[in-house]
């Protein structure tokens, strides 16, 4: 058994990362922003998780595209299989057998049932029934139905595209997943270490054991936590990061603030459109200008009220999880490809 250890700036930017202020008796080590990229892409399975709506998709996918640009193999997973991973990735939808989406990422959608049923046939040679038979339906319903089955085909899945080879060589470098948001997640992640405890012996006992395993394992698994400048999705990740380390025993190497708004207004930004907006010769300006100036000291307002809200969230961030803190800009394009490349660049640089 392994050993258990335990500025919105313009669009041009790059990518702010924080170091954490890490509690006396943490044990997670804390990176330089270069070292924490580079410990993410050395592990073999990356799980992306958060409350809903963080943006980890696109988190997901943008790590994948910075793996292949590293020029490793990569395999990005949507445990939800909703599609919109593929989406970030470039492609219309995926399907339970991996298709390549860019150059050196492919993805994969998993469903409870196929997983089931590969499992079926692979371990103990049965073939795939149809869900209309008495047998199928049975199975279905274990797949579909059944908690601990259900969350263990999930990470057990993943861990048999870990352990495929081709010609001695791993056929993924990397695995990236887009995993389910925060309890979710801890369901499928703890679900080895909470079968164990029923399965003695046997092949099931072993397999089981395999994939306790790897996710135990720092080496070769680890987890990155995502939030929003949002006081619940921020409380979210703190009890996340806790989680995953007391109950699923999985390290994690670094929390994600998406949509940060990291620019802050100057002063002299501030005072002009204050001056604007308040001139004594307003119409003359409303003339020059070609309409009101108050719009301008409003944005300038929003933009200071957005950048304080980020920057106050981060404290509270650094504050309650000893990982790295990785403040990803916010992005104005609608979620896919180009906002994705636009999220890996902003991540590549700060290996610069």
């Amino acid at each position: 058994m392994l050993s258990r250890r335990p500025d919105t700036r313009p669009r041009c930017c790059k990518l702010s990362a924080v170091q954490s202020k890490t509690p006396r008796n943490a044990s997670s080590r804390v990176s330089k922003p270069a070292s924490l990229v580079d410990a993410l892409l050395r592990r073999r399975v990356v799980f992306v998780t958060g409350k809903g709506g963080t943006g980890k998709t696109t988190i997901t996918a943008a790590l994948a595209l910075l793996a292949a640009r590293a020029g490793k193999r990569v395999l990005a997973v949507d445990v939800e299989a909703r599609g919109d991973l593929a989406a970030a990735l470039g492609m219309r939808s995926a399907g339970p057998k991996p298709q390549v989406a860019q150059r050196n990422v492919s993805v994969i959608e998993l469903s409870n049932v196929e997983s089931f049923q590969e499992y079926l046939n692979i371990f103990f040679k049965i073939p795939r029934l149809t869900r209309s038979t008495p047998l199928g339906r049975i199975f279905d319903f274990i797949a579909t139905s059944v908690p601990g089955p259900r969350d263990m085909l999930v990470v057990g899945k993943i861990a048999y595209e870990e352990s495929r080879r081709d010609n001695g060589r791993p056929v993924w470098d990397l695995i990236v997943v887009d995993s389910a948001a925060s309890g979710h997640a801890i369901s499928h992640l703890a679900a080895p270490k909470a079968l164990l405890s029923l399965v003695h012996g046997g092949m099931i006992a072993g397999q089981v054991e395999r994939v306790e395993m790897l996710v135990r394992d720092d080496r070769r698994c680890t987890a990155v936590v995502c939030a929003l400048p949002e006081e619940l999705p921020v409380q979210e990740a703190i009890e996340l990061h806790d989680r995953l380390r007391a109950e699923a025993e999985v390290s994690v190497t670094a929390c994600v603030l998406n949509r940060a708004f990291t620019v802050s207004v100057p002063a002299a930004e501030k005072r002009l459109a204050e001056a604007l907006a308040g001139a004594t010769h307003a119409d003359a300006v409303r003339k020059r200008l070609g309409g009101s100036s108050q719009p301008l000291l409003e944005s300038s307002e929003l933009a200071s009220q957005l950048h304080q809200k980020s920057v106050a969230h981060a404290r509270v961030l650094r504050s309650n999880v000893p990982v790295p803190l990785v403040l990803v800009p916010l992005q104005t394009s609608r979620p896919g490809l180009a906002t994705t490349r636009l999220v890996a660049d902003d991540i590549g640089g700060a290996l610069q």
